[in-house]
């Protein structure tokens, strides 16, 4: 009987980078071609994704990379992202859960109607990796790796820290901006815990990270004094991480044969650390699980249709 390569070995394997076209996700899933996987590129804009490929390719000789068109705002491109995945029979080894948003001025709403960091950060991902689990656990041993970050924690960072409130899950009672990004990011941390004990007996292992601070990554969406500050102050800081640094941590998490097998942890700078004792609450992230299943499944429903308006405007659900 044929024995299946470790993860972080050369043998061709298939991972899926979310965001890999640009930033992190770009130089994580530059690293990861390099170890020699069959990496895809899921990204909303499928040229920006292959300008990316054409850039691996450029920096890996012979990089099988490719992309393919994933909004995580949208439960509906998700699933015809899982769908295309699947039918294209390809196993699936590794997947990187990379892409994210952070603090919109005013709150927005996603696709189907939630708030948009939490849309994009968790729910999107949430889906994906479930639509795809049972490709996961054939290919065993694989891996799923969620991005998350240590502002997660309440003590962490400037400002106030999470405020995880299920009645005020869409903000529509308040927002702010750096809140609700930190509760996209307590999200992740659930959704780890949660997805690692129901896949522990699997073969597949879910840990996660946080890449720290990056400020190259803020500088396109920063205005005014902010991208000054994102250019040309923060990077000198201590704290501070490059593009490079900063993702051959996040390919180490992805590759090393050290954390093969090891699931349920969190990381950063290739270090396992502690995330927070909301973030290790079991009901919470039961919680968590149970409501992201309801969410998915309110967004499936067909948009309901009023008789005398057939003909002209289709009524929002509820």
């Amino acid at each position: 009987m044929e024995s299946k390569p470790s993860v972080g070995t050369k043998e061709k394997k298939v991972a899926i980078v979310t965001g890999g076209n640009r930033g992190l996700g770009l130089g994580t899933a530059t690293k990861i071609a390099a170890e020699g996987y069959h990496v895809i590129i899921a990204c909303r804009d499928v040229r920006a994704g292959n300008e990316a490929a054409d850039a691996i390719r450029r920096d890996v000789p012979k990089a099988n990379v490719e992309a393919m068109r994933l909004d995580l705002a949208s439960l509906a491109s998700v699933r015809e992202f899982a769908e295309a995945y699947r039918a294209r029979g390809l196993p699936l080894h590794l997947l990187v859960n990379n892409a994210g948003l952070i603090a919109f001025e005013k709150a927005e709403k996603s696709t189907d109607g939630y708030e948009m960091q939490f849309a994009t950060n968790h729910l999107g991902h949430f889906l994906l990796t479930t639509l795809l689990e049972d490709v996961l656990v054939r290919s065993a041993p694989a891996r799923v790796v969620v991005v998350s970050s240590q502002m997660h924690k309440p003590k962490f960072g400037p400002g106030k820290g999470p405020d995880f409130r299920w009645e005020n899950v869409d903000a529509h009672e308040y927002y702010e901006a750096m809140t609700f990004y930190r509760n996209s990011k307590l999200a992740n941390m659930w959704f780890t815990y949660a997805l690692s004990r129901r896949l522990a007996d699997k073969g597949v292992t879910v840990n996660a990270l946080c890449p720290g601070f990056v400020p190259a990554t803020g500088v396109a969406a920063a205005k005014g004094f902010n991208w000054f500050l994102f250019r040309f102050v923060f990077p000198l800081m201590p704290q501070s991480r490059t593009i490079d640094v900063a993702t051959t941590h996040m390919a180490w998490v992805a590759t090393s044969p050290a954390l093969e097998g090891v699931t349920g942890k969190f990381y950063t700078d290739s270090k396992e650390i502690t995330s927070s004792e909301e973030s290790l609450e079991v009901s919470k992230q039961e919680r968590l699980w149970t409501e992201s299943l309801a969410m998915i499944a309110r967004a499936a429903k067909p948009i309901a249709v009023d008789a005398k308006a057939k003909n002209s405007e289709a009524v929002r659900p509820s």
